[in-house]
């Protein structure tokens, strides 16, 4: 009996695993498809803002390039090579969710030409991904305004975002506000026609 009822969860962990990958893999194909719209402009000029984010799955790329769009911002993305789509990269996102800690790539940039600075991830466990608290402490912000934005499935902690602001205000910058968007959980998520129109709708809010 008792081998039974081991067989079983073993077996509905394993379903619901599966599950959970490929409604991660799903999305990230589709929200590729989306990004690819966003061609970069070659004409456009020198900005004195910067988006810089990480993006698992592609939420929070397809924010932060609706958000370029808008501001004119230059942009840059950042690379973390143990949180890649699919199962382990899922499995490292839950892991590292309560580190400030990562590997990225680039790992310091020259942020003199830059008075603002937009700083995106998706939000894992209530808490923004490490990849931007890395960012964040490796970074002099002096003189500088950093808005902190994320994408997320239900929620996040108050207690995290302070935490980020923290870094900011300790290495100079001044934490403007922090926006976000709850998309929706896995396989419930919003269209992303209605996750762009929010995202315009919240920074016509905040320009006012």
């Amino acid at each position: 009996m008792m081998l039974w009822v081991v067989s079983a969860a073993v077996l509905l962990i394993t379903s619901a695993a599966a599950v959970i990958v490929g409604i991660d893999s799903y999305q990230y194909r589709q929200n590729q498809q989306l990004i690819e719209k966003f061609a970069p402009d070659k004409d456009k000029a020198p900005s004195k803002t910067l988006v810089v984010f990480f993006s698992r799955s592609g939420n929070t790329e397809i924010m932060a390039r609706k958000i370029t769009q808008l501001t004119g911002a230059d942009i840059l993305p950042l690379q973390s090579a143990h949180n890649q789509i699919g199962g382990g990269g899922w499995l490292q996102a839950l892991q590292d969710a309560r580190n400030t800690d990562a590997d990225i790539t680039p790992n310091k940039v020259d942020l003199s030409a830059y008075d603002t600075v937009y700083i995106g991830s998706p939000v894992w466990l209530y808490n923004p991904a490490p990849q931007i608290y890395q960012f964040a402490k490796n970074h002099d912000f002096s003189g500088k305004q950093v808005i902190l934005f994320n994408s997320m499935n239900s929620k996040f902690e108050q207690r995290f975002i302070d935490d980020f602001k923290d870094i900011v205000k300790q290495n100079g910058g001044t934490f403007t506000r922090h926006l976000y968007i709850i998309r929706g959980r896995m396989g419930q998520q919003m269209p992303a026609d209605v996750f762009l129109q929010k995202v315009e709708k919240l920074m016509e809010t905040e320009a006012h």
